[in-house]
């Protein structure tokens, strides 16, 4: 088993660039690009974000888990989730038709909060299993479900919705798990060949991608993939490798609170009348510069307690 990575590798970092990609996911951004592009964004390159935290969470949370931390991990995990759909409550609240759907949402999660909830499922899947061979073979046949069930809905055989195909069982946890992997030693020969891997991989999302457009006939909607299983990892292990003088800690909570604040941030600039680039390219700038003003001197507490 590795240690646990320093502080001051890019992974942190990494997560701020890959949280701005959800925005740039959620608003369309860029509006102008043309179709095979977008299809290359948007159900490619963007759909690295969740997929490299989920991995980055596991990573960090076998360390937890082998510290007898995995209680505080979890509650951690849940105070979390239930303080960000409080806060969204108001958005989400008068849509809800009644309490079964009212359960599907706090189950499930609001939009990007679907995230937290996962992150409990796959956490828990781990300590049950325990041994890397189980862990394994669970997130290979969990990410081989989910990936039949988005063919079956994006061929149009089957009506599924989203939540039970893309959720932390079928999605998270499979990127979890490889992380708990990597923490465990696995892949460490790779560290070496990192970088060009990553970008070998990062072609093959790209590729991937258009594999999609013609499976789905075009549209969005694709949430896993293959080359998703190779490119976290690969990209994961190059950042690991990349050092600089960053506050790792503080890079992490700046990318937690954009991806938690950014759909809030994204209905306001609506109500303001942004569109397109400029709505996207604004709720960016908004949501860095919150998180960096929250990370001033005794402000960091606050930046801390919503992420």
């Amino acid at each position: 088993m590795t240690s646990p990575t320093r502080r001051n590798s890019a992974i942190d970092p990494l997560r701020i660039v890959l949280a701005l990609t959800v925005i740039a996911l959620h608003t369309g951004f860029p509006d102008a690009a043309p179709p095979l592009v977008k299809q290359v964004l948007f159900n490619g390159l963007y759909r690295l974000a969740v997929p490299v935290f989920a991995l980055i969470s596991g990573y960090f949370f076998l360390s937890a888990m082998q510290g007898g931390r995995s209680g505080p991990y979890l509650r951690r995990i849940l105070a979390l989730y239930l303080l960000w759909m409080a806060i969204y409550l108001p958005i989400y609240g008068p849509d809800l038709t009644g309490p079964g759907h009212a359960l599907q949402t706090l189950v499930f999660g609001y939009f990007h909060l679907w995230f937290l909830p996962g992150l409990l499922v796959s956490a828990t899947l781990v300590m049950a299993l325990r041994r890397p061979a189980r862990i394994a073979g669970a997130a290979a046949l969990l990410a081989g479900t989910g990936l039949v069930l988005q063919t079956l809905v994006l061929t149009g055989q089957a009506e599924i919705q989203l939540d039970h195909y893309r959720n932390g069982v079928f999605t998270i946890f499979p990127f979890f798990a490889l992380g708990v992997l990597l923490a465990h030693g696995w892949g460490a020969g790779l560290q070496g060949r990192a970088l060009p891997l990553a970008g070998l991989a990062l072609l093959a999302v790209m590729g991937e991608s258009l594999i999609w457009r013609m499976i789905a006939g075009g549209g969005w909607g694709v949430d896993m993939m293959l080359s998703l299983l190779l490119a976290a990892p690969m990209l994961f292990l190059a950042a690991r490798r990349v050092q600089g003088p960053w506050d790792g800690k503080r890079a992490a909570s700046t990318a937690a609170f954009v991806y938690f604040v950014h759909v809030l941030i994204m209905i306001c600039a609506s109500r303001f009348g942004l569109e397109g680039d400029v709505k996207a390219l604004s709720v960016m700038a908004l949501c860095l510069g919150m998180a960096a003003w929250l990370c001033m001197g005794e402000r960091r507490r606050v930046l801390a307690f919503f992420t």
